[in-house]
């Protein structure tokens, strides 16, 4: 009967304080371990939601314009041509033709990165070539890159180049997470990066490898 009251007894005591402050301790770092990567992951789902609404509404547009007007080497002779059938059927907060303002954050300091950390020394908001506009969700539309391709009219590949930035002047303004690039090509809209080989890891090709695997595992 004793032997059994003095091990109730003891259970009363509960846990020392060192235990508690080891068990705090043990908590803390696996927190610190788990929870960034689980930041890291969601940030990434994120924008990886984003390239997806990107896609969808410039594809979307695309077809709406063929639709109407018909396959793309029937109406493309120029960049206007394109820059002014998107403004027709994509919702459009501003429109900055070859002007500035569409593209703020690449505008006197900013500047865009590559995935490996490298300055995009590319003036997008200055570039005249080119013709950009911002839809009503944010989302920063660049088309030209390096201008009108000719060749689209003589069945080369790509036509224009259609740059994004799908969250806007938002952080992190680089590329391979949220700024990608599409191809306007003779049958349609394309994500860059489809028919190539990922040979660098600036994320300038990585729009198709993103879409397909519907994740950032880089």
């Amino acid at each position: 009967m004793r032997l059994f009251k003095n091990t109730i007894s003891n259970l009363k005591h509960g846990f020392t304080l060192s235990e508690v402050l080891i068990t705090l301790v043990i908590i803390g770092i696996v927190a610190a371990l788990t929870i960034p990567t689980a930041i890291n992951k969601y940030r990434k789902q994120e924008l990886v939601t984003k390239l997806k609404k990107a896609y969808s509404t410039l594809y979307q547009g695309t077809n709406r314009i063929i639709a109407e007007d018909g396959n793309v080497t029937v109406w493309l002779n120029n960049i206007d041509a394109a820059y002014s059938r998107y403004l027709k059927y994509l919702s459009v907060a501003r429109a900055c033709g070859s002007g500035t303002g569409c593209f703020p954050q690449k505008n006197g300091t900013g500047t865009y990165k590559t995935l490996n950390n490298q300055n995009y020394n590319h003036n997008w908001d200055t570039d005249s070539s080119a013709r950009k506009f911002v839809l009503a969700d944010g989302i920063q539309v660049f088309l030209g890159g390096a201008g009108f391709s000719t060749q689209c009219q003589t069945g080369g590949d790509t036509c224009i180049r259609i740059l994004v930035d799908t969250n806007g002047v938002k952080a992190p303004n680089q590329w391979g997470r949220d700024v990608f690039e599409f191809r306007l090509k003779n049958g349609g809209l394309y994500p860059h990066g489809c028919d190539i080989t990922l040979d660098s890891y600036d994320g300038t090709k990585y729009t198709c490898k993103v879409l397909r695997e519907n994740a950032m595992n880089y």
